[in-house]
Order: C-alpha cells, then structure tokens, then sequence
C-alpha cells in the first residue's frame, strides 16, 4: 500500500488493485463496490480511476487486474509526463522571473536597463503578430520595410484600419512579379505611399510605428541563395537609438527608391 501510494495512487485505488490482485479470475463489480470494505461512493471513484489509467479491466461486470509490472511500468510512464509537465511550467516561470529580476539587478550595479533595449520574439509569425498589434495602435505615421512583403494578408487589415484614421504610412518594397506589383497597387490604391527599393538588397525588415515603436528582423542569408534562408530571431523595442538607425535608414531607401 505505501509503496503504490508512493508511486502517486490514492489509498483507495491502492486497496482496491491489491484486492483484486489476490482474485487470479477478478471479481465482479458490484462485489468490488460492496465487499472490499470501502464506502461505495470511494470504491466507484478508485475503480474508475483504476480503469482510466489503465491499471484494471472491465469486461462483462468483472473487474481484473493488469499484470504488475505492465501497471508499473504505466503508473511510471504516467509520473514522467506529470513531471515534464510540472518542469515545463516552472521553467516557464522561471524565465518569466528572469525577465523580472536580472534587469533591476544590472540597473542597480552597472546603470543598465536591458528591457529598454529589445524584446525578443520568438519567430517570424509571432513577428507578423506583434507588427498587427503596433499598427493597431498606430495614430500619425508608419514606415514598413518588407522586401516582397510576403506576410501582407497577415496585417492586412491592421493596415486598412490605420488608413481608416488616416495614419500617414509609407511602404519600401521590391516590385519585381506579379504578386508584389498586386500588393503594391492594392496599397497605392488606398493612398499609401508605396516605392520601390532600388537597393538590390538590404537585411533589415521592420515596422516603425509614431517613431516609438519597432518590429524588426535582421537577415544573415538572401532568400533567393538558399533553399532555406536564414535570419536571426526578430524583436521589438521602443529604444530611441535603434528607432533612429531604422528611420535614417528607411528614409535613406526612400529618397532613392521608385515611385508606384
């Protein structure tokens, strides 16, 4: 009993698989409920859960136990994913009291502050999420550097609602087949501004939004040289610096691109 119990079983489940343990051709069921000395509503709990976990059988109204070692090797399989479970959420907490902790501890002895610089995101679609919820937001201006501009649909109607406050925007892109040449004639159609890039490639893609908010990807491969390109993670920030390098930048690239 305490080793079962040990294992994770309750005192009822215990008692009733080692009940049915000692019966080599089970017992019926509503003998199990009345007989085995445990309050009825209990035993109907312990043999449901017995059953859910796969430790008895049912089979005509009686009631078998599962050989012991497979039921072992269950309660054990069982346990394991409970734990991972458990751990995942911790690490999960964990991290989250990184991000608390470790800026107030660097602030306090070096003067840095890291959260005011980026936040990480976790890929490119949690990128095209992020991007949506700033130009939701948006009240005066939006930049938006997007090469092909491949994830449009995802912010589409982000844009439109933007346009609808009559959010000044301008959108650098590459117009080289016919789906961007669509996209941009679609955008051009509404009123937005829309060039583009003469510069053959550039690697960075992002949205600055009112000059406080920006969602921005570096890339370390070119799309059109590898099967799989690749970019490092994308982030968001509010950090003045980085704004401004992003500004000067886009604003570079919009002097020199071709009107639509």
């Amino acid at each position: 009993m305490e080793l079962l119990v040990s294992l994770g079983l309750s005192a009822s489940e215990s008692k009733v698989y080692l009940k049915l343990l000692a019966e080599p051709q089970g017992e019926m069921l509503d003998r199990v409920v009345t007989a085995f000395g445990i309050p009825t509503p209990i035993a109907e709990d312990a043999l449901k859960s017995l059953s859910d976990k796969g430790l008895v059988k049912v089979s005509s109204n009686r009631v078998e136990v599962i050989q012991p070692r497979l039921v072992l090797k269950r309660i054990l399989d069982q346990r394991k994913r409970t734990l991972e479970g458990e751990l995942s959420r911790q690490n999960a907490t964990a991290l989250d009291l990184e991000k608390l902790l470790e800026p107030v501890y660097w602030e306090k002895r070096l003067g840095i502050r890291p959260e005011d610089i980026i936040e990480p995101l976790r890929d490119l679609p949690d990128m095209e999420l992020r991007t949506a919820r700033i130009l939701s937001g948006a009240r005066r201006e939006v930049f938006i550097f997007a090469e092909t501009f491949g994830w449009y649909e995802k912010v589409r109607e982000s844009i439109f609602q933007a346009h609808d406050r009559r959010v000044a925007m301008k959108v650098l892109m590459m117009v080289k087949d016919a789906s961007t040449e669509q996209r941009a004639k679609e955008l051009g159609g509404l009123g937005i501004q829309v060039r583009h890039c003469a510069e053959e490639w550039y690697p960075v893609r992002g949205t600055l939004v009112d000059d406080q908010e920006l969602v921005f990807v570096v890339w370390a491969t070119k799309k059109s040289e590898v099967p799989r390109p690749i970019y490092f993670r994308p982030n968001y920030t509010q950090n003045q610096g980085l704004i401004r390098i992003f500004r000067d930048a886009f604003q570079k690239r919009w002097e020199e691109g071709q009107p639509i």
